[in-house]
This record gives structure tokens, C-alpha cells and sequence, in this order.
């Protein structure tokens, strides 16, 4: 099974005033990286890195001489309950982000690799979102550098693209991958994706606290147990 939709099918088309989403692409967004001062703030000989293990932690003070700011576009990486504006979005501003980097500058051995989803985990394919099919400008999101940003960085404005349902859904496959080393099937993720809109939607229309002080606790629990547990509904 492939990890990857094709090329031309990467992209959704979205409105300039559609909420951000889960998986969105925007420019504009710091990404933080933090080197231990010892190792960011001194000339060292090539190849001589100090072990990481006899690095003592700098005080609070110095921590941010090992800071650096990354100016490449990031991807949104929760899923979109997570920070959607009118549920959760008002109880935190945190956004965590994914630094996207251009494939022909990061170094990468062997780009075959990277590109199949074969290899390279920790690691997400995006073609170039301005020409798909331009396979040199390739670039791809490192899930090793994840950044946690205030709200205000994340403008429609400044959103670059979106990706199409078979991508987002490939995007999950290698999240839940990258951080359990299990990738479940497709399938598996567009259904719980469909079975949490209905949840959603269900919110929307009938409040599950209406419920509740109608029908009681115990009969709520069994009328949603019987929406949306698919072993009740085959049992």
C-alpha cells in the first residue's frame, strides 16, 4: 500500500475565508529550534560535536544563545478540534506547527526514499504546492521539528495551500507512524474522520447536555453507544 495520493491530487482549492484546518501550509510562521549554547554559540572542528550526554543544562539565561528562528513555511499538525476557532479555539491559543523544508537543500541521501514514504518516518512528502508536478522544488514537513506558536501567526492570510482529502489523510498515516510505529490502513482513519463529523454534527444540531436532561445519563450513553460504536451496531 502506498503512503502517498498522486501528485495532481494533492491539493484541495480553499476560500481565502475558510477557517485553518489541519494540514494547511502558511508562510510567516516561526519554527524554533534549541541547540545547547555550547554547541550553538562556539566554533567547534567539523565532525566534533560534543556528546550530548556530558553537556550539562546552560542556566535559564543562556538558553536562548542556542536558539534559532526558521523562516520556511509550516504545516498545521493537530488534528482540527484541536484549535477549531468556534469550539476549542477559544479556550487556548497554542498551534503546533511543522517546519516544511525544501528536499534539494536538506541533505537528504537518498530523495527516492523520502519520496515513496519508504523510508525517512519522520517525515511527510509535499510536492510544491505552486506546480505539483515540479519534482526538484519537492520539499517535505519534519515531524522532529514541531513548534508550539501563539494563534495570531496562523492568518488565512497568510495560508499558501491546503491539502486535499486523500492527503490529509495520508498526513495522519505517517503522524500516527511517526509517534506509535503503527500506520493504520486508510480506510480505518477516513472512517473515525466521517464518525467524528457526525459527532460534531450531532453536537451542533442537539447538545448532548439536552440529551441528557431528557433521556437521563444511563439512556444518552446507550443511544450514542448505538450511533457511533460500530461494534453495537453489529452486535
Amino acid at each position: 500500500m502506498g503512503w502517498y495520493p498522486r501528485r495532481a491530487q494533492y491539493f484541495a482549492t480553499v476560500d481565502e475565508a475558510a477557517e485553518i484546518e489541519q494540514g494547511d501550509i502558511l508562510w510567516g510562521v516561526p519554527s524554533l529550534r534549541a541547540s545547547h549554547p555550547a554547541v550553538a554559540d562556539r566554533f567547534l572542528p567539523p565532525g566534533e560535536i560534543p556528546n550530548a550526554e556530558d553537556l550539562d543544562p546552560p542556566p535559564l539565561s543562556d538558553v536562548l544563545r542556542g536558539v534559532r528562528v526558521e523562516s520556511d513555511a509550516v504545516m498545521v499538525m493537530p488534528h482540527t478540534c484541536d484549535f477549531h476557532g468556534p469550539e476549542k479555539g477559544r479556550t487556548h491559543r497554542d498551534r503546533l506547527v511543522a517546519r516544511i523544508v525544501g528536499l534539494a537543500r536538506s541533505g537528504v541521501e537518498h530523495a527516492d526514499l523520502l519520496r515513496s514514504g519508504e523510508g525517512y518516518g519522520h517525515t511527510f512528502l509535499v510536492p510544491f504546492w505552486g506546480d505539483p508536478a515540479n519534482s526538484p522544488r519537492d520539499t517535505f514537513v519534519n515531524f522532529r521539528q514541531m513548534t508550539t506558536v501563539d494563534a495570531s501567526y496562523l492568518s488565512r492570510k497568510r495560508r499558501l495551500a491546503r491539502l486535499s482529502a486523500p492527503a490529509l489523510i495520508a498526513l495522519r498515516r505517517r503522524l500516527a507512524n511517526f509517534f506509535t510505529d503503527y500506520a493504520p490502513s486508510p480506510l480505518e482513519l477516513a472512517e473515525a474522520d466521517q464518525r467524528g463529523g457526525l459527532i460534531r454534527e450531532a453536537r451542533t444540531l442537539v447538545p448532548v447536555e439536552r440529551l441528557r436532561s431528557a433521556l437521563g445519563d444511563e439512556q444518552t450513553n446507550e443511544l450514542l453507544k448505538r450511533l457511533f460504536d460500530p461494534r453495537a451496531r453489529t452486535s
